[in-house]
């Protein structure tokens, strides 16, 4: 009895992984000038911001990991196709382990594919990206970006 207990107790555990698993197979690495960065936690949304129709990608350490920063891609759109930074039509937001927010311009070099967008529950979206973000002067080029998250709705 103890040990089923203790089964249930650690099973109902809080996390921000989803409950079927899917984080474990997600990824989001990219290369940042000599580095390799790579987010453990990884999700995918489509949000409405005052009336556009976007899609989130986040990349991120879980809340319990002493490793800091994050990283959000948002596009306009919600299905697969590639996607330029023309206006404001793709942002990128970086945000290093202490705490320094880099930001991309609207250069068309700047992108993001979608290669898979299953707009089911846990349905992993998966793509590439390559993007230059800045802090005032300071930048960082990120190429060979990749992920595979899972959509939440």
């Amino acid at each position: 009895m103890v040990l089923l207990l203790c089964v249930v107790f650690f099973a109902c555990k809080k996390s921000n992984q989803p409950a079927t698993g899917g984080a474990s197979r997600s990824s989001f690495s990219f290369s940042a000038n000599d580095t390799t960065i790579s987010f453990p936690v990884n999700l995918v949304f489509i949000q409405d911001v005052l009336d556009l129709h976007t899609t989130l990608i986040t990349g991120q350490y879980a809340d319990t990991s002493s490793k800091q920063g994050n990283i959000s891609i948002r596009f306009l759109g919600d299905t697969t196709g590639r996607y330029r930074a023309q206006g404001d039509s793709l942002t990128v937001t970086y945000t290093d382990p202490l705490g320094i927010a880099y930001y991309n311009t609207p250069d068309t070099n700047n992108y993001v594919q979608v290669d898979k967008f299953p707009k089911t529950p846990e349905g992993m979206v998966t793509g590439s990206f390559h993007c230059r973000v800045f802090h005032g002067t300071d930048s960082l080029l990120f190429s060979n970006g990749a992920f595979m998250a899972p959509y939440q709705d």
